[in-house]
């Protein structure tokens, strides 16, 4: 599996790069600049709708092939085992990276005068949410096991979790569904890629549905660069991509044949 290890993640890396394109010239053309509503069946929002599910549906007829034939350690320092310590060092600098996309957040919420009781929670589960992601890659090449990985794998997921529900009740008025569907498809692969990856450090396999929500995270996360979501929350999906990224690259390259 070590050159669909590499030919896997980039193709849909690839495929997301596209979207990013598509999506960008779909939200400079298809709404209206007075009433802000969105052009109903414009041909470049049937192409990305097309391409979104060309891109499901491939991802999950990869998945049910590689788990029909393969199957993952059920450890996750074993499922996730890196090749060298390279693995380690960029973890490290992705979560710092998310880290620093939390502090900007905190400062613009600084500067409007006004943080609640669900921004500081939200930045408390960001911020463990990167320390988890340094914890993981860490973990999975010392071959550590313990109660620190299994309470830090699951908190990645809850923060999306969060994410969403707060996404879903900032745009609980808004009708133009386009304005923030990428951006809810790509929270929610999210937190489907961390669940089923936290599954491992309780000892729990579920090869298909972890390759696919690895998949499908990469093309959203990258597509949703393209709204205008700020810089923090860029930076947060740009880094869930490419921490997606190389968590489906090792899991792949650890699958085993079942023959």
């Amino acid at each position: 599996m070590r050159k669909s290890a590499v030919i896997m993640p980039l193709a849909f890396l690839l495929a997301g790069v596209l979207g990013f394109f598509v999506r960008r010239q779909e939200l400079a053309t298809v709404f209206d600049s007075v009433t802000g509503l969105a052009e109903r069946y414009a041909p470049i929002t049937v192409l990305l709708i097309c391409l979104s599910a060309a891109v499901i549906l491939s991802s999950l007829v990869i998945a049910i092939v590689v788990s029909s034939r393969h199957k993952a350690d059920k450890d996750y320092s074993r499922a996730f085992a890196p090749g060298s310590f390279s693995y380690v060092g960029l973890s490290f600098i992705l979560g710092l990276g998310w880290l620093a996309a939390v502090v900007l957040r905190f400062i613009r919420l600084r500067s409007s005068g006004i943080i609640t009781i669900i921004d500081w929670i939200f930045i408390l589960l960001a911020v463990l949410s990167a320390v988890s992601v340094i914890i993981l890659a860490m973990g999975a090449y010392t071959r550590r096991r313990g109660a620190g990985m299994t309470v830090f794998s699951v908190i990645p997921s809850l923060f999306f979790c969060f994410w969403l529900i707060i996404l879903y009740k900032d745009n609980a008025t808004n009708p133009v569904l386009l304005d923030y569907c990428y951006e809810c498809l790509a929270i929610a692969g999210a937190a489907l890629s961390f669940y089923f990856g936290a599954g491992y450090a309780f000892r729990k396999s579920a090869p298909g549905w972890t390759l696919f929500s690895y998949l499908v995270t990469i093309f959203f996360c990258v597509i949703v660069l393209a709204d205008g979501i700020g810089l923090p929350s860029q930076l947060i999906f740009g880094i869930t991509a490419v921490v997606s990224w190389i968590n489906a690259h090792a899991f792949i390259r650890n699958l085993k044949s079942k023959d």
